[in-house]
This record gives structure tokens, sequence and C-alpha cells, in this order.
């Protein structure tokens, strides 16, 4: 194994899991093996020769199964990249989640699970700082002045929608819950969206118009428990 495979592996180790893919607390899941995290860092080096590894995280869920019987065993690996200084103070990060499959051959028993993500956030200094402990993901393309926008004025736009939820059947049960900013989307009008997770998993979705400098939201829709 190269020094550089086996430095990652005993480091990855201690690494806590992404709060995206947090799994449960439960005899159903459990870390990734030894020879799952060896074989991500191989099969990694191979496609990316000469660029280093920062950190992947590894997380291990057992899908829920038919009929009570144990479900599929679901391994997966997040590689998130150097984070980037956008428009001042907005920053961004590449992420990658990559998916394990033990029935395959060894050279392709890991592949990319879904395009590339990208992460957002605000740092108020030069150089962009480490990740936070919630960055929102960026779901469509936006201009970066409309992103640093949206995430500044997200709480405001937040109260001003729960206005609008009163009067929405699939929201009102849920408009006093606490929500928090996971994404960033684009609707099918085009309009930006502001993506909310509640504190009962539920989620939100709030569709904006830009009047002058301000962001107003415009429409409203809920799904999850609520």
């Amino acid at each position: 194994m190269h020094k550089w495979v086996a430095a990652a592996l005993a480091a990855s180790i201690t690494v806590g899991l992404a709060p995206a893919f947090a799994a449960p607390d439960d005899a159903s899941s459990r870390t990734a093996t030894p020879a799952e995290q060896e074989s991500f860092f191989d099969w990694y080096g191979a496609r990316h020769a000469g660029r280093g590894l920062l950190r992947p995280q590894f997380n291990v869920i057992r899908e829920e199964g038919k009929r009570g019987k144990r479900g599929k065993r679901r391994v997966t690996a997040i590689v998130d990249g150097p984070a980037q200084r956008a428009v001042l103070p907005l920053c961004r990060q590449p992420r990658g989640v990559y998916e394990y499959d033990p029935r395959a051959s060894k050279e392709a028993r890991w592949s990319e699970s879904g395009p590339p993500q990208t992460l957002v956030w605000i740092h108020h200094a030069p150089q962009c700082g480490a990740q936070p402990d919630t960055p929102v993901r960026l779901f469509q393309p936006l201009a970066e002045m409309d992103i640093l926008m949206l995430l500044q004025q997200h709480p405001s736009i937040l109260g001003s929608a729960r206005l609008l939820m009163a009067g929405n059947t699939s929201c009102a049960p849920s408009r006093s819950r606490g929500y928090r900013l996971t994404g960033l989307d684009r609707g099918k009008d085009g309009l930006p969206v502001l993506v909310f997770a509640s504190d009962i998993a539920g989620e939100a979705r709030v569709s904006v118009r830009r009047t002058r400098n301000e962001l107003l939201p415009w429409s409203v829709a809920c799904s999850g428990a609520r």
C-alpha cells in the first residue's frame, strides 16, 4: 500500500461521518471495514494519479428490507475538495460521493453516486476557512451574487415565508417549526429556491423573487413529516 494511502486510511478511521449521510446509531450500522477503505484508496488513487486525497468520510447504513428481512448494506465514501474563494465573502467547495459494490470486480467496486456536488457558505476572511458544520448544497447553478444574497437574507426570507405557509395546506401544520437552510435550487419557472429542513424531518421549498436589492418569498411547498 502506498504511504499516502496508509496515512489517509489511518486518519479516516477517526473522522466523523458527514451530516448529510449520518447513520442511525443501531446494530444495523457500522463503519466501513479496513479492507473496504483500502479498496477505495486504491481505486481513487488509480484514477487521480498525482493528486492528493483529502481525508474521506465513510458511512455505512443498512437499508430497510422487505417483510422484516435485513436490507442491503450500503457503503459510501465522501471526498471534499479544497474550498475555493468566490465573490467575497462566498466560498465554494466540490464534493464527490462514491458507492461500494462488493459484487463487482475488484477494479470496479467503487463508482460515483450521482454527479459531483457543490457546497457553499459565507466566510469573512481573505481565504476560505474550514467547512462549517452545516454547509449549503448548491443543487442548480446560480449567479454568485444571487447565491451570496440568498445565504445572507435567508433568515428574513424564511420569516416572511411563514405567512405564505399559513395559507398552504401542505405547509400550515409545520409553519411554526424550526428550519435550517440545507440547499439552493432553481424552480421550473426559473426562480431561485431556498431548501429548508425542518426539525421534524420535513422539507420546505421557498421560491424567491428579487425586488431591487431585496429578496421576497414568492411561493412555498412542503413535504415529509409534519
